[in-house]
């Protein structure tokens, strides 16, 4: 008589299947992530290389805030696939799969900052083990001092990360908004505003606000740059 599988032999078999194309889907995924970081490094050189010849023209790096031809206000590189670059680059690049702007940061603190004295740009990279980022002198986990989702960028000069950033330190979470009209300025100070919230309570244009006068240690946390306004 012929003896057919058993019931722990069928299943013995599904889990091995399951193990194989689990296998295969994170092996494609991490290929595809190791893809799009490779693009996202191109982007940024591509963004060098722009900068570099828009100062050349014009003896100053692009604007950090500019009127963009879809009619919004923001940096030159907020606008995914804009033409504000043109004739540097035909359009204007955006992480590859997120589709959302990268992160540009004047080198100057003041407000307004003076663009001419240098720029950084970030990227985020998902492979946060790739040394390309600690070679920056940035962390994979908590980025180069901009926010812990930039962990690789390009400068004019100079390090990348945030003089002073230990990519070392372990990650903290940023404080959600609270009631109040005190908040974190570009330049790092603390002060009043009419609005530090805006119309998207999702998206605050301050990280973080107080209720009462700005204290010592609200100063203190003014000084880490995401913890300020975005304008």
């Amino acid at each position: 008589m012929k003896k057919g599988f058993t019931l722990v032999e069928l299943l013995i078999v599904v889990v091995i299947l399951m193990l194989l194309m689990l296998a295969v889907l994170v092996g494609w995924k991490n290929q595809v992530n190791r893809a799009n970081d490779s693009l996202r490094k191109k982007h940024l050189n591509d963004i060098k290389r722009a900068f570099e010849e828009y100062y050349n023209d014009n003896g100053c790096y692009p604007p950090q805030s500019m009127l963009l031809q879809n009619g919004e206000t923001g940096t030159i590189l907020e606008h995914c696939d804009g033409p504000e670059l043109q004739p540097y680059i035909k359009a204007v690049p955006c992480d590859p799969h997120t589709k959302t702007p990268y992160n540009y940061v004047p080198i100057d603190d003041t407000v307004p900052p003076n663009i001419c004295l240098g720029y950084r740009a970030f990227a985020g990279l998902l492979d946060v083990n790739d040394t390309d980022i600690t070679a920056q002198g940035c962390s994979g986990i908590t980025g180069c001092g901009y926010g812990s989702e930039w962990n690789y960028g390009i400068s004019s000069g100079g390090s990348v990360a945030l003089p002073g950033f230990d990519p070392g330190a372990l990650p903290t979470s940023t404080p959600g908004p609270q009631p109040g009209q005190n908040a974190c300025t570009l330049a790092g100070s603390c002060d009043a505003r009419a609005d530090p919230i805006g119309p998207d309570p999702e998206n605050p244009i301050c990280p973080i606000t107080y209720a009462t006068n700005c204290t010592v240690d609200d100063v203190d946390q003014c000084m880490t740059p995401t913890n300020r306004c975005r304008d």
